[in-house]
């Protein structure tokens, strides 16, 4: 199996990436893969968390610069991609954002919990109080609120907040179990985030057991690196495939203009 297409990647607009926006196209060139999505942050209304994300008036020039990329390197396809988070209360604004350009996918991420102190921040939650059971809880009941909106095409990071000790399926077992059965409902997408094996956490997003819950289930699939700087382009594909290997089905999707497809991939 190859797995050549990229569908999380992150430019400097966010403010906690480096590198132009051609030295992704490049680093992706020079790996072999035959495509890639940009899908930095989402501006947020009343410039929430504006620190990690672009302003609403950089949106435009965001989009111009993947269709100029497209010209420069009709060699590889570029998508423009956007990563949205769902936050209770912003549902109106991001509908009226999509709406407004011309995106090619939506990746649907939660960063932030209503309500938790940090600034709501989704890492803040050691809470003395309260059991990992009931804060996982917290986190998978606003994917599924996001889920239920209809806006977006793929789940992001399914497993961001977890411990590895502690993984999600040891400890809500059902609440994992009704959010899959959601995403099959509602025909959503989830992405095999590679970017947990470079960080403390040391395991995909989400974690092996929960990718072979989705193949099970035939819930279609897209891979990103999550990438930040040009050389994390691609980052950990090769032993990725190696992996998926083990797997006699896996339905791997593309996106175009928000429409979905499944594609063959080598040895699949």
């Amino acid at each position: 199996m190859t797995l050549n297409k990229d569908y999380h990647i992150h430019t400097k607009l966010c403010k906690h990436a480096r590198g132009e926006m051609y030295d992704y196209v490049e680093s992706a060139l020079d790996k072999g893969l035959g495509e890639i999505a940009f899908t930095d942050h989402i501006t947020l209304p009343d410039k929430f968390d504006l620190a990690h994300r672009m302003r609403e008036d950089e949106l435009e020039g965001y989009c111009k610069s993947v269709q100029d990329l497209r010209s420069r390197y009709p060699e590889i396809s570029i998508l423009c991609g956007i990563e949205a988070d769902y936050y209770d209360g912003f549902e109106d604004y991001l509908h009226r954002t999509l709406d407004q350009f011309p995106f090619d996918l939506v990746i649907m991420s939660v960063h932030f919990i209503k309500g938790w102190p940090a600034n709501n921040w989704v890492f803040s939650y050691h809470f003395p109080e309260r059991s990992l059971s009931q804060i996982y809880s917290d986190y998978l009941s606003a994917l599924t609120r996001g889920i239920k909106t209809g806006l977006f095409d793929i789940v992001g990071h399914l497993d961001l907040i977890k411990s590895p000790d502690a993984p999600l399926l040891s400890q809500n077992l059902q609440e994992i179990s009704d959010l899959l059965g959601l995403i099959k409902q509602n025909d959503i997408t989830v992405e095999i985030n590679t970017s947990g094996m470079r960080k403390q956490i040391g395991e995909l997003f989400p974690a092996k057991a929960l990718i072979e819950e989705l193949i099970q289930r035939d819930i279609p699939i897209t891979i990103g690196s999550d990438a930040h700087q040009p050389d994390q382009v691609g980052f950990y594909f090769d032993e990725l495939a190696e992996y998926l290997k083990l797997f006699k089905h896996i339905r791997l999707v593309t996106f175009k203009n928000r429409q979905r497809k499944t594609y063959q991939a080598a040895n699949l």
